[in-house]
């Protein structure tokens, strides 16, 4: 009886390791590996476009804060072709124990697989409208896995352009769901590793162009900044391109932002999209044109 036990506590512990316990060891290395996850104060950005199958583009921007158990959120989704507004939605709730890897924010939500090492991040309103769109996180665009990056003692940034992105669009119930598409995508973590004092002031930029290439930024303008300017260059494919660390974002009159960089010499100039919506300028959004045709999300955030 003994033996027959213990035979069948080895089948088990046989059948359990080959149909879950490997799943499972992929999922705690996963959770464990993505620090965002486990700090009180961070924040997740997704910005980026897509195209449907009638080849129309979108520029979107999703992003939730935490602080503590204070979340707040803000996703937004633009007609690239006429520059119109199609979603805006922003939402603050308190989550007095939330989830490890899933969080609904009104009507925003992102969630982390760990199994398959993916995020679902989108916004759907009562009259159904709103966006969905999964990221492969297992591939980046450029084939390498991002470096964390510390801007000032108990503060972190991660930055990486994802693998391929497929959704949704449901602009309302009367309109058609739109499958959409997209190469990649950038996704930001910053969160806070150590108890930081007062207030810190972050400046980003993310930029998707026409042609598959993209930019990114991140600027704290302090004195005791490990680095008070971070930036970055992809290429078409993905590939790093060598560029100054340092750029400069003007607000100028009748709502037009100015994004210069100096190495390679590149001048952008958007129009802010949300002007009459979010009038606190916290977010601007808008599409560049000329040499470098594309869509810019620019940010303003206050860590306390």
């Amino acid at each position: 009886m003994k033996r027959m036990l213990f035979a069948c506590l080895l089948l088990c512990s046989w059948l359990l390791h080959a149909e879950v316990g490997i799943g499972e060891e992929v999922e705690i290395s996963s959770v464990q590996a993505v620090l965002s996850l486990h700090s009180t104060q961070a924040t997740w950005t997704f910005s980026g476009t897509v195209t449907n199958e009638n080849n129309e583009r979108y520029g979107y921007f999703l992003q939730i804060q935490r602080e503590n158990a204070r979340f707040h959120a803000m996703a937004s989704l633009i007609d690239t072709q006429s520059k119109a507004v199609l979603i805006y939605e922003e939402s603050n709730t308190l989550i007095e124990q939330p989830e490890l890897t899933h969080w609904q924010v009104g009507n925003i939500f992102i969630r982390f697989n760990p199994i398959n090492n993916s995020w679902v991040y989108g916004v759907k309103d009562k009259d159904k409208k709103g966006f969905n769109f999964k990221v492969d996180m297992l591939t980046s665009a450029n084939g390498q896995a991002p470096k964390q990056q510390n801007l000032r003692p108990g503060i972190e940034l991660l930055i990486s352009q994802t693998g391929q992105l497929n959704g949704h669009i449901q602009l309302g119930e009367s309109s058609t769901e739109q499958f959409v598409t997209a190469r990649k995508a950038w996704f930001r973590q910053t969160w806070v590793s150590s108890p930081l004092a007062g207030k810190h002031q972050l400046s980003s930029v993310l930029c998707a162009f026409n042609n598959g290439s993209a930019l990114y930024s991140m600027t704290m303008p302090e004195s005791d900044a490990v680095r008070a300017s971070v930036a970055g260059w992809r290429d078409e494919q993905g590939k790093s391109v060598t560029m100054s660390q340092f750029l400069t974002v003007q607000g100028e009159k009748d709502d037009t932002w100015r994004i210069r960089v100096t190495a390679p010499k590149v001048d952008l100039v958007l129009n802010n999209l949300l002007s009459k919506i979010d009038i606190s300028q916290q977010r601007i959004l808008g599409m560049t044109e000329g040499v470098l045709p594309g869509f810019c999300a620019i940010g303003f955030d206050e860590i306390n």
